[in-house]
């Protein structure tokens, strides 16, 4: 009897461990990935890679969709008109997702994440869910994908708060690596306060593991690839699908999910030529990403009875505060980005955070994780003083004053910043659906964001922001701000008006209820059983921690339960 037939549409993180779990199981998966491969014989522990830690990729639209052939556009809450067209959350879209350029933090999500509702009740306006599993269902899984991908730390070391709210029992694989000096003199600023800062679980080899070397602290971390893969995220699922016979397809973008009388049949999809070719499938698996998941759920007309898919898109809200130091040098670009994280603000019953809410017409709010201690790269610190500075003369825009900053480094070297991740609650007026105006290369609908915060993520921010700069404060700085993405009375994860953060999460919401959710409790879709999800877009809620674990630790969960009941 011939295997079951998977597609597995997109290689990141959820893409890659459903993948791997159903190789593992005897399917024949294909994977679909729209991007490049940038490397070469992905089931080696090491292989070859063209995505190195060349900063001028970041501006080139190496991994990310081109923003003129591939556009999305972006409007708030009850505007007519896009405000943005172009680039609008860009992530990755390359073999191996957005964890080819992930800084590699590998949190986990608290207990309170799992079942708000019944722990901490609704809020006004928002559609506050329980997921169907609590945190203790999750925590082995937890465990064995920090296994699988490396990641170190030290549990004895994470703070009592956290190990409460996300108790663990298992070591993590490896020790901490090195700590930046940074992220050592923010972590002094929590203690002076009262906060408890501690070393962050991350993704990067401390010390060999699985055949890869450890990391050498080049200083490339987010948004670079690792090229020496002491960093690999989905790579590593994907390492282990390939050895168990699946097959990846670069450059073939799905473009419709193809259906009839209640079941997926297959997929459409386009090669790098732009020919049409048609994949047959008894099994179709989401993992493009919450954005463009939702897309491709619209462009092939899913049913959608309760008109459900593309709500609840939630942005995790990025606070920030910076100090200066003036009479020391940090060299915070260098090594690991950021070593140490304060989960305090995490808590919604931190001091004062239920009476701010009280005031704001809220029963609770939480802000969110704090990573300590990053900084800018040399041509992001340069495009910064160029905004700044009068060309010198037409087509020469540098000069003394140019190289002077430069030397001195103010925004790199003697920098250290504060970066609060913070929650953002599913509205159900938060949507991705298709803009029918404005069309990409191929002639397609793009995705279209409507977004704006509640009262939630503006009364926390106006919290929590005084907080920031305290701690900058009591690391010694000199010069301390404290900034939301723009003004604090607009839009807290905005940059240029517009979405910008790496964590996009909702828009196919896992539920038991159909009127509520896409998906069941493991991730099928209510209206087409054989279309499951991979990503985050089925997350009810958006916690309050980098979303990867999450995403890879709920994929191996539903994909077992796929395989169980599907083989």
């Amino acid at each position: 009897m011939a295997a079951k037939r998977v597609v597995v549409v997109g290689s990141g993180a959820g893409g890659s461990m459903a993948a791997m779990v159903l190789a593992d199981a005897g399917f024949d998966v294909t994977i679909f990935e729209k991007g490049r491969n940038y490397f070469g014989d992905l089931t080696e522990a090491t292989p070859a890679t063209q995505y190195s830690n060349d900063e001028l990729k970041s501006d080139r639209s190496f991994a990310e969709p081109d923003p003129i052939i591939e556009p999305r556009t972006y409007r708030r809450v009850g505007d007519t008109e896009p405000r943005v067209t172009g680039v609008v959350q860009a992530m990755p879209q390359t073999v191996g997702g957005a964890t080819v350029h992930w800084d590699a933090k590998t949190p986990r999500f608290w207990d309170i994440d799992f079942k708000k509702l019944s722990m901490l009740g609704p809020i006004p306006g928002a559609d506050v869910a329980d997921w169907p599993f609590a945190y203790s269902d999750i925590a082995p899984l937890y465990d064995e994908v920090e296994q699988l991908i490396g990641v170190s730390g030290d549990i004895d070391q994470i703070a009592p708060g956290t190990l409460a709210h996300a108790p663990r029992t298992k070591a993590l694989p490896m020790p901490p690596g090195p700590s930046q000096l940074s992220s050592l003199k923010a972590a002094a600023g929590c203690a002076a306060l009262g906060l408890h800062a501690f070393p962050v679980p991350m993704a990067i080899n401390s010390r060999s593991y699985d055949g890869r070397p450890a990391c050498n602290n080049c200083g490339f971390c987010s948004n670079y690839g690792c090229p020496i893969h002491a960093r690999v995220g989905a790579l590593a699922p994907l390492r282990v699908a390939l050895q168990r016979g699946a097959r990846l397809r670069e450059r073939a973008w799905v473009t419709r999910v193809v259906h009839a009388n209640g079941r997926a049949t297959g997929v459409e999809w386009l090669d790098a030529r732009g020919a049409k070719h048609t994949e047959p499938a008894d099994l179709v698996v989401l993992g493009a990403l919450a954005i463009e998941t939702v897309r491709l759920a619209l462009l092939s007309q899913l049913p959608d009875p309760s008109a459900q898919i593309g709500r609840r898109i939630m942005f995790h809200w990025f606070s920030f505060a910076t100090a200066i130091f003036h009479s020391e040098r940090l060299h915070a670009y260098r090594g690991r980005s950021t070593t140490h994280v304060c989960d305090d603000f995490a808590d919604p019953d931190f001091a004062g955070a239920r009476q701010a809410a009280a005031a704001a017409g809220l029963p609770y709010f939480r802000g969110g994780t704090l990573e300590l201690g990053g900084s800018s790269g040399p041509l992001t610190e340069a495009m910064s003083y160029l905004q700044v500075l009068p060309a010198a003369s037409p087509g020469k825009p540098f000069g003394t004053a140019f190289k002077q900053l430069m030397r001195s480094s103010i925004l790199r070297d003697r920098l250290m910043g504060i970066q609060m991740i913070g929650e953002d609650l599913p509205y159900p007026t938060n949507t991705v659906d298709l803009d029918q105006t404005v069309k990409d290369y191929r002639g397609l609908p793009v995705a279209r964001i409507t977004y704006s915060p509640g009262v939630y993520e503006l009364a926390a921010q106006t919290f929590y922001l005084p907080k920031l700069r305290a701690i900058a404060r009591a690391s010694g700085a000199e010069t301390t701000t404290a900034i939301a993405g723009v003004a604090s009375d607009q839009y807290p994860i905005a940059a240029s008006d517009r979405p910008d953060t790496a964590h996009v999460l909702g828009g196919m919401s896992m539920g038991t209820d159909p009127a509520t959710s896409v998906t069941d409790g493991d991730g099928r879709m209510h209206s087409l059983p054989n279309v499951v999800v991979a990503d985050g877009s089925g997350f009810p809620t958006a916690g309050a921690h980098n979303p990867t674990l999450t995403i890879m630790a709920t994929a191996l969960r539903n994909a077992r339960a796929w395989a169980r009941e599907s083989g």
